[in-house]
């Protein structure tokens, strides 16, 4: 009896909206058997139904404010070229330029710089042959432009002097005190008893000493009491290491000392 009660209890709640209204508001039952449930005029809470549809389209909103500026994009690829402008009037006469070279003078003026480079060639390698033979020689000092180097050995003089001039220099001739320092420190090198022939003589008149180029000497530092001219036999100088001048016979034997420039 109580399992019938309650299965016609469920029944009623699934017919729950399966009711009618009547013209006069009140209620029918379904079914006799949900006399359970009153029925009244006001609304029953029910489950929620389904969504509407979509209601149409408003219409179109006022203009909103104009926003900020964005930042500035990448530079687009260049332009086509434009057409070309309009020629513009011709300029005024310009003056008169100097007078071109002949095709003749022109070959000459080439032929005149490739006989200055030829020049200048020649003079190069002169004096490049001139310092590989200065490397063979030792003991070099500077002063200004001149440069005093020695082979180490001894020789009379002409041989000095030959030895010098083929090698492309001149025997040893101080003109300054700067220079004569030069050939001194040289012969320091060598030992404090050394002597050296000087480029200079009075072989060409007597008691006139001269360069070996025939000029009068400029600069002077005879040894006190010379030149002396001993027994008529000194006709060459040499210097000592003190750095003092000597005239001496020209077949005595002497450290070579050459100057080149």
């Amino acid at each position: 009896m109580r399992s019938m009660q309650l299965f016609s209890f469920l029944l009623c709640v699934l017919f729950l909206d399966a009711h009618i209204t009547t013209d006069n508001g009140k209620c029918e039952d379904v079914s006799h058997n949900c006399a359970v449930i009153s029925c009244g005029t006001h609304s029953h809470s029910g489950l929620p139904g389904r969504d509407g549809r979509d209601g149409k389209e408003g219409e179109k909103g006022e203009k909103g404010e104009r926003g900020a500026q964005g930042s500035r994009g990448i530079q687009g690829p260049p332009g086509k070229l434009g057409p070309p402008g309009v020629k513009g009037e011709r300029g005024s006469v310009g003056q008169k330029g100097e007078q071109g070279i002949s095709a003749t003078s022109e070959v000459d003026v080439v032929k005149q710089q490739l006989n200055a480079f030829q020049r200048e060639l020649e003079t190069f390698q002169a004096s490049l042959a001139k310092y590989k033979k200065i490397l063979l020689f030792h003991g070099g000092k500077q002063s200004g432009d001149k440069v005093f180097v020695t082979n180490g050995l001894e020789e009379n003089f002409e041989n000095a002097q030959r030895t010098c001039k083929e090698a492309g220099g001149a025997l040893a001739t101080p003109k300054s005190a700067a220079e004569n320092s030069a050939a001194q420190e040289i012969l320091h090198t060598k030992g404090e008893t050394v002597k050296a022939f000087l480029g200079i003589s009075d072989l060409q008149v007597e008691g006139v000493f001269r360069y070996l180029t025939g000029e009068k000497i400029i600069f002077t530092n005879w040894n006190l009491g010379e030149p002396n001219n001993s027994k008529d036999n000194e006709d060459c100088v040499e210097i000592q290491d003190n750095g003092k001048w000597n005239d001496i016979p020209c077949n005595l034997l002497r450290l070579v000392i050459c100057e080149f420039q």
